[in-house]
C-alpha cells in the first residue's frame, strides 16, 4: 500500500471502528443497574480510568473525541465541589481520540464523588458523560487488590468478557492492579508483529478500551498498571522495538500522570512506578523499555531484564524503609520450570537475576513477588534459601486470553492453580515485620478455583 494512502484509510478505520464500539459498551451495561441523566444519557459513553489515588487527591484520565474541549467538575454527595486540574492532553497523528488528564484534589476517603463531563456547543452546556469515584484510606493497615492481567479484546472471547469483569465488580476489591497485557497490540488480526507504528497502538488501545466493560463502569476504582509485551506492542518484545517511545507516551497517557509526592511516584526512564499505602509499598516494573534480547546474545548483561537506571532506582528506593513490599512484573521472575518457550527473568537475563536476588538479600524490608503472561494463575513458593526467609510469587492469567495446557511446576503450592478465565485477589494485612495474605482464584463458576493463606515475615 503507498505510503500516502494509509492516514486516510486509519482516519476510517478510527471513525467506523472505534466509535460504534462506544455505543456498544453502554448496551452492553444495560444487562446491570442503568445510570441515566435527566436527559436519558446512558452514562459510560467514554472510556475511563481512574489512576493512582490517594485519600486526598486521585488521577483520572479520560479517553475524549479529539475535537471536544470538556470541562471537568467533581462535587461530593453534599454538593461541595473539588478542585480539579486539567493539566495534560495527549494526542497522536491521525487518530480521532485524544486522551485528557486531570487531578482532583481536596477529598475525603469517607465521602463519594461525582465527576460530570461537561460539553460546550453553540453557547449550551449538556451532560456528556458522568461517572462516581472514591478515594482510599491508605492510612489502613490492608487492602484488597485484585490482579489482572492477559485481557484480549478478540472476538474469540466475546461471551467471556463481559461475565469476567461483571465477576471483578461482585467481588469489588479495594485496588485494581493490571499487570500487563492489558491490550493485545499484536492479535494476528490487526497488526503485524514487531512492525507496530504509533497510529497502530493508538488503534488497539482504543478498540479495546472501547470495548472492556472496566473503562464504562458508573462507578471507577483506583487502579495501577504496567505492561509486558503485548501492550508494549509486539510478542516477547524487548528494547529494539522501534515504537517503544510512542507506546510509553500513550501507557503513560492512559494510566500514569503527575506524582503524588509520598503516595505515588513515577520511575522516569520507562513505565515503572511506586504506589504507598496501607503500610505497603507496590512496584510496578517494567521489563520491556530496557529488555536484552531474550535469544541470539553472547553475553548475559549485568542489567539485562530492566536496565541499570530501574534497577538501581528500584534498590535505592527499598532501602528507605523496612516497609513490606511488593514488586509487580509482567512476565514471571522466578522460573518455577525451565522451558525453551517461556520467558522469566531468572531465565531469560541469569546475570541480572543473580545480581538482583543478591542486592534484595541485603534489603530489610522483606518482599512478595507478582506476574501475570503465562496464560494460567499460580502461587509459587520461593524458600528460605534464595532471599534468606520464605516468600511467594503469585501469578495471574489469564482475564480473558488463550488457554494453554500449562505445565507442571515443582515450586507450586499444590491447589494453588487454575487453568481457566480467572482473576486473583490478594487480602494483604500488614503484621509484625511481613504481612499475611490471603490469594483468590475467581472466574466464570460461582465457586473460587483455589483459595489459600500465606505469610511473609523477615
Amino acid at each position: 500500500m503507498p505510503i500516502h494512502h494509509r492516514p486516510l484509510i486509519y482516519i476510517f478505520l478510527s471513525f467506523f471502528l472505534l466509535a460504534p464500539l462506544s455505543c456498544t459498551s453502554v448496551k452492553k451495561q444495560e444487562t446491570t443497574p442503568v445510570h441515566e441523566s435527566a436527559d436519558g444519557i446512558l452514562f459510560g459513553r467514554l472510556a475511563i480510568v481512574q489512576g493512582p489515588t490517594s485519600d486526598k487527591e486521585t488521577l483520572i484520565n479520560i479517553v475524549a473525541p479529539r475535537l471536544k474541549n470538556y470541562n471537568y467538575e467533581v462535587q461530593d454527595q453534599n454538593g461541595v465541589a473539588a478542585t480539579v486540574e486539567k493539566y495534560d492532553t495527549v494526542t497522536a497523528p491521525v487518530v480521532l481520540y485524544k486522551i485528557d488528564k486531570i487531578m482532583v484534589r481536596g477529598l475525603n476517603p469517607k465521602s463519594t464523588y461525582t465527576l460530570k463531563i461537561l460539553s460546550e456547543f453553540r453557547g449550551h452546556t449538556s451532560l456528556a458523560d458522568q461517572r462516581e469515584f472514591h478515594t482510599l484510606d491508605i492510612q489502613k493497615k490492608e487492602v484488597t487488590f485484585a490482579a489482572i492481567s492477559c485481557m484480549a479484546d478478540d472476538w474469540k472471547f466475546e461471551q467471556v468478557i463481559d461475565p469476567m469483569w461483571a465477576r471483578l465488580k461482585k467481588e469489588n476489591p479495594d485496588l485494581v492492579i493490571l499487570n500487563g497485557d492489558i491490550v493485545y497490540v499484536d492479535d494476528f488480526d490487526f497488526v503485524e508483529r514487531k512492525k507496530a507504528t504509533e497510529t497502530d497502538l493508538w488503534l488497539r488501545y482504543l478498540q479495546s478500551l472501547h470495548r472492556l466493560p472496566y473503562y464504562h463502569w458508573y462507578n471507577l476504582k483506583p487502579t495501577l498498571a504496567t505492561w509486558d509485551d503485548h501492550d508494549f506492542g509486539t510478542n516477547d518484545g524487548d528494547r529494539t522495538f522501534k515504537a517503544k517511545a510512542a507506546a510509553k507516551k500513550l501507557f503513560i497517557g492512559l494510566f500514569g500522570g503527575k506524582s503524588l509526592p509520598g503516595v505515588w511516584e513515577p520511575e522516569p526512564s520507562g513505565v515503572t512506578s511506586m504506589y504507598k499505602g496501607f503500610g505497603q509499598r507496590f512496584y510496578l516494573m517494567d521489563d520491556r523499555t530496557f529488555r536484552q534480547p531474550n535469544k541470539g546474545q553472547k553475553t548475559h548483561e549485568t542489567y539485562g531484564h530492566w536496565g541499570e537506571k530501574q534497577h538501581k532506582w528500584l534498590l535505592q528506593s527499598l532501602k528507605q524503609e523496612n516497609t513490606p513490599a511488593w514488586i509487580f512484573n509482567g512476565n514471571q521472575v522466578f522460573n518455577g520450570k525451565s522451558l525453551d518457550f517461556k520467558e522469566a527473568f531468572e531465565a531469560n537475563h541469569a546475570t541480572h537475576f543473580v545480581k538482583f536476588i543478591e542486592d534484595i538479600k541485603n534489603i530489610s524490608a522483606p518482599i512478595v513477588f507478582s506476574s501475570g503472561d503465562v496464560h494460567f494463575s499460580e502461587v509459587m513458593r520461593i524458600p528460605t534459601a534464595r532471599l534468606g526467609y520464605e516468600t511467594y510469587e503469585i501469578t495471574s492469567s489469564s482475564m480473558h486470553s488463550y488457554r494453554g495446557s500449562g505445565w507442571d511446576n515443582p515450586m507450586r503450592i499444590e491447589g494453588a492453580y487454575t487453568r481457566e478465565y480467572n482473576f486473583l485477589t490478594v487480602d494483604s494485612r500488614v503484621i509484625d515485620h511481613g504481612l499475611e495474605l490471603k490469594v483468590e482464584s475467581y472466574g466464570l463458576a460461582p465457586e473460587k478455583y483455589f483459595s489459600t493463606n500465606l505469610k511473609v515475615q523477615k
